[in-house]
């Protein structure tokens, strides 16, 4: 009995919009048997009536109430599904948060520990960008923030690589199942993309450009480890003149113009 009521439990929890319908089944299914007993041991003389009216009774009571609570699940589900996106994403972007970001993140590193596939962990930030609001307000530097991640989504592989808005003017990416040299090809087509990127519907004469820090991670890699290493990449490439993008480790000409 308690491995039934087990079973039963988790058939509910997987999806709670069947217990409306369990309960009217089964709300049916007992009336009807109790009707049936009845008349199968004489205790009612026209059984056939008394089964109908059994069964109409229990079905006008059982069905509309079912129908009611499996739409008010329906509505509940819908709700608790968008409360969990709102605290997945980042309200401005759209795009993670970072605590999903890390979360995905350590997915994807155990997934790489089992299978040994290599991937990449990527920080930029956006050049200037005090001067944006400063300049042309923080709606303008809103805005900015917003067309940035697209460009970047636009970019990236979707849904196999992560986007997160990381804090501010910067944001993390994740590359999956990639080498160095390819993470390397992949953040200078987004380092371009956002230096050609026309942003004169938000300010006239306004242009972007960002910094990206670029780190190999494994399976074997910690995330915090592969973090720093990214960051103190996107520090490199920021005092050498920024818009530019720096991997640890460094790769060689040779390397860049593969990946290139």
């Amino acid at each position: 009995m308690r491995r039934f009521v087990s079973l039963l439990s988790n058939f509910v929890e997987q999806k709670p919009t069947r217990l409306p319908i369990l309960v009217s089944g089964t709300a049916i299914s007992l009336a009807t048997i109790s009707a049936s007993v009845t008349v199968a041991l004489g205790l009612h003389h026209n059984g056939a009536l008394f089964i109908a009216t059994a069964i109409f009774i229990s079905c006008a009571i059982a069905i509309p109430a079912g129908i009611i609570h499996y739409w008010r699940e329906v509505d509940i589900a819908a709700h608790q599904e968008k409360l969990r996106e709102l605290a997945a994403t980042d309200t401005l972007t759209g795009v993670m948060n970072r605590r999903t970001f890390e979360r995905v993140v350590e997915t994807e590193r155990a997934r790489m520990d089992r299978s040994g596939d290599e991937a990449a962990i990527i920080l930029f930030d956006l050049d200037w960008f005090k001067s944006i609001n400063d300049n042309f307000g923080h709606a303008a530097g809103d805005e900015v923030l917003k067309t940035v991640a697209g460009l970047a989504g636009g970019v990236l592989r979707k849904p196999v690589d992560a986007l997160a808005r990381w804090g501010g003017e910067e944001f993390a990416i994740l590359l999956t199942s990639v080498t160095i040299e390819q993470a390397y090809a992949v953040t200078e087509r987004l380092r371009g993309v956002i230096e050609k990127a026309a942003f004169d519907d938000l300010a006239p004469g306004l242009s972007i450009s960002a910094s990206f820090g670029v780190t190999a991670f494994t399976g074997s890699s910690s995330l915090h480890q592969a973090l720093s290493e990214a960051d103190r990449a996107l520090y490199e490439a920021k005092k050498a003149g920024r818009n530019r993008t720096v991997c640890k480790p460094r790769l060689d000409a040779k390397a860049i113009a593969r990946a290139i």
